[in-house]
């Protein structure tokens, strides 16, 4: 009878045993396939914003500003290099690099997001002629002995693909005007019908609204170009051109700033240049530690088709920025270039500036 309930004691202990085997090894399994399906679960992936990649744009090129204003300041100032008019150039920059920033911060409109995919492209093209002028005067720090003169090839090339943007824009820009022009025309051809075209006059003058908003882009775009490109040309002594003649002048509705650059203008401002001989501007920047001691006067001269001299004229400098009017007398349609000097020095990047009256 002892032996008995000695086996039945054995014979407890191993189903308790095995119970409780079982249980460890059913929850170990729950665990695992718990696991398995955690891990097959798709992971959350949180999609970039437009507004997140153009911040990310911006705080790479305020790094990269930061990174090259401290190489500059590693670097011996030097007047013909004119490596602290760089850096001020770069720090203003830099000032406009976080504004920016902060108005992206608060707001991303479709307009905004077209402007600043344009503006992070001409502070990147921007920094990298800024890289290539210190790059030089840093060879020519490290070569101190050596009387070495600063190869400006790279330098020119970056500047004149600037140049060449800048030119475009200017093309655009007529186009722009041109197609308002049109507009109103048609706007005016219209109403002189009747009422019954009220429709599509509607929407006419809110195609006009919207190439009217593209133009206000536009005039700024010139002018940020502008200005870049004078800022880098002080630093190889030459000077960026700006020509055009105005458009109506007088008439606040039709009045408009017409370019003059190598591409030519529409048939519309050719015939309007030809009749009423509208005058010639020509605006452009001298460095402040060129004028004066350096140069006291410049001589523009005007060249036509067959590159006769048919204008010329000798200006006084007196301020960096300078403008000079060519009376219109009688110019034909053609191409014309434009030559600027102080003494022998061609101040022009490419020595002459050209346009083109005509298709």
């Amino acid at each position: 009878m002892k032996i008995k309930w000695e086996w039945l004691i054995i014979a407890f202990l191993v189903v308790i045993l095995l119970a409780g085997g079982l249980f460890f090894i059913n929850k170990d399994k729950k665990k695992k396939e718990a696991e398995k399906q955690e891990q097959s679960k798709p992971e959350v992936v949180k999609l970039e914003t437009e507004q997140d990649k153009i911040l990310k744009k911006y705080e790479k090129l305020e790094l990269a500003y930061n990174s090259t204003i401290n190489d500059i300041e590693g670097v011996v100032s030097d007047d013909n290099i004119n490596l602290d008019i760089l850096k001020e150039n770069l720090t203003q920059i830099l000032i406009s690099i976080r504004e920016e920033k902060e108005k992206i911060n608060e707001s991303v409109s479709d307009s905004t997001k077209r402007a600043t995919a344009e503006r992070t492209k001409q502070l990147d093209e921007l920094l990298e002629m800024s890289k290539e002028v210190l790059a030089e005067r840093i060879v020519e720090i490290n070569e101190s002995n050596k009387k070495l003169t600063i190869d400006n090839r790279k330098l020119y090339y970056n500047l004149k693909k600037s140049v060449d943007h800048f030119e475009k824009e200017k093309s655009k820009n007529l186009q722009l005007n041109e197609k308002v022009g049109q507009i109103k025309l048609k706007i005016k051809t219209l109403e002189a019908e009747g009422s019954s075209s009220n429709r599509e006059i509607k929407l006419l003058q809110k195609e006009k609204v919207e190439i009217e908003r593209k133009l206000v882009e536009s005039d700024k775009t010139i002018k940020l170009q502008n200005e870049q490109i004078q800022d880098l040309g002080e630093i190889i002594r030459k000077v960026n051109v700006d020509c055009y003649y105005y458009y109506e002048r007088g008439n606040s509705i039709e009045e408009a700033k017409i370019y003059l650059t190598s591409q030519g203008i529409s048939e519309k401002y050719v015939k309007y240049f030809i009749r009423k001989k509208p005058d010639i501007y020509i605006e452009f920047k001298i460095a402040s530690d060129l004028f004066g001691s350096e140069i006291e006067k410049v001589e523009l001269k005007l060249y036509n088709t067959l590159n006769v001299e048919i204008y010329s004229i000798v200006k006084i400098v007196s301020s960096e920025q300078l403008k000079i009017i060519i009376p219109n007398k009688n110019f034909a349609p053609g191409k014309y270039s434009i030559s600027l000097k102080a003494g022998d020095e061609d101040l022009i990047l490419d020595e002459r500036y050209w346009l083109k009256i005509a298709k």
